[in-house]
């Protein structure tokens, strides 16, 4: 059995990744005293600019109520509080219709009277999402893909964010409003558009629609598609089916380990070819092997620096993973990286050690940093955060536990 002596052990032995780390911090680690780490800063996140509120009686007499199941799909029934004198588009009643991950599917829009100053509206538009992204990763990109600027940006949870910019259509400038919502496999977006010239008129009223608007049937959200890996009968390692598996020999069960690589295709010309976008390392070790489990940490730190990368120091934002109820104990922490190789690029190693059963279970991600890509950080330490929570340890695990 694993002692509270190794579960100590565990806490501090993340220091020797780094260099950096100094013997100040080793010191209160070993006191257990651990400063307080932060949520990681997001340079998309802003607070919204003040307005007045609108009070509830106000709003309820501006608006009346509408409740829509577009295309007949309960995923996609919802319902908003719209202006009294609006009109409202075509209804999409029909069953025959198709969702994609490229394009966005109209669900309605709703017109207010026509001024020479232009037509304030709300689209409400839904499109398909086929990646394990978070309603705030999925809509940056979004915002990197399009040139925009918010000035704005709120998540109110993993699956709904809300944010507003400036927009020009046409001799138009709108300010518009965006709530994202996601919804079983869906993303569901609503944007309202106002004139400029009547921002301080109607940006209270439109603040109030957006908040109004609900998913009528709340559908918990998949998974996209996914592969398992099973360590014999010790473990098993939920991943991405689109990425590729690299294992070696087995030689022994006191150590085990596998590389799952996100890669993606791509043509020159004739012909393919493919790149590398992240990997994630996943090693078993027993407890009762001759090395420390600091010993074997600072190992892999040998390993990856004769790699080319170079292990900077330690970032101080807080990881909070959830872990299955048979693993005893966990940490996550996140460092710098450098390419020894391309010196200008900006990498991640995010390191894991989980506690279960007889064995040391380390994971480390390796991936371009969000200010470097945004994209494929996004989705590589998503889908790494969903390995590192569902890894399962199994009946092997715990044979000769006391």
């Amino acid at each position: 059995m694993i002692s509270k002596r190794h579960l100590f052990t565990l806490f501090v032995c993340l220091f020797v990744l780094t260099a950096s780390a100094s013997p100040l911090s080793v010191a209160f680690a070993q006191e257990g005293i651990v400063e307080a780490s932060q949520e990681r800063p997001n340079r998309f996140r802003k607070p919204m600019p003040k307005m007045p509120v609108m009070e509830n009686d106000e709003f309820l007499e501006k608006t009346r109520l509408v409740q829509k199941t577009p295309y007949d799909e309960k995923v996609l029934a919802y319902s908003i509080r719209i202006p009294k004198d609006w009109e409202e588009g075509e209804d999409k009643s029909s069953s025959n219709f198709i969702l994609s991950d490229k394009l966005f599917l109209d669900l309605n829009t709703y017109y207010s009277k026509a001024k020479i100053t232009g037509r304030s509206r709300i689209e409400i538009q839904a499109i398909n999402l086929e990646s394990n992204l978070t309603a705030e990763q999925w809509y940056i990109q979004y915002l990197l893909a399009g040139g925009y600027t918010a000035q704005g940006f709120v998540t109110h949870s993993e699956n709904k964010v809300e944010a507003l910019m400036v927009v020009m259509e046409q001799d138009y400038s709108y300010y518009l409003r965006t709530l994202v919502l996601m919804n079983g496999s869906k993303i569901i977006m609503v944007r309202y558009y106002i004139p400029v010239a009547h921002m301080n008129e109607l940006a209270s009223l439109q603040a109030k629609v957006l908040e109004s608007f609900k998913v009528r049937n709340v559908i918990a959200r998949p998974l996209a598609e996914t592969s398992t890996y099973r360590f014999l009968d010790v473990a098993e390692l939920t991943y991405p089916a689109e990425w590729q598996v690299f294992t070696k020999p087995l030689r022994s069960v006191d150590r085990m380990d596998v590389t799952i690589v996100n890669t993606k295709e791509f043509r020159v010309g004739e012909e393919r070819a493919s790149v590398t976008e992240g990997k994630v390392e996943v090693m078993l070790i027993s407890s009762f092997v001759e090395n420390s489990l600091v010993e074997e940490v600072a190992n892999y730190k040998k390993k990856i620096q004769a790699d080319g990368m170079l292990v900077g120091e330690k970032l101080p934002f807080k990881v909070e993973l959830t872990h299955v109820k048979s693993v005893d104990f966990g940490i996550t922490e996140i460092y710098k990286m450098v390419d020894s190789a391309k010196s200008q690029s900006d990498y991640e190693l995010w390191f894991t050690v989980l506690v279960a059963g007889n064995y040391y279970y380390l994971l480390a991600l390796l991936t371009p940093s969000q200010d470097e890509n945004y994209p494929v950080w996004a989705e590589n330490t998503q889908n790494y955060k969903i390995m590192v929570e569902k890894i399962t340890p199994m009946v092997g695990a715990f044979i000769g536990r006391d």
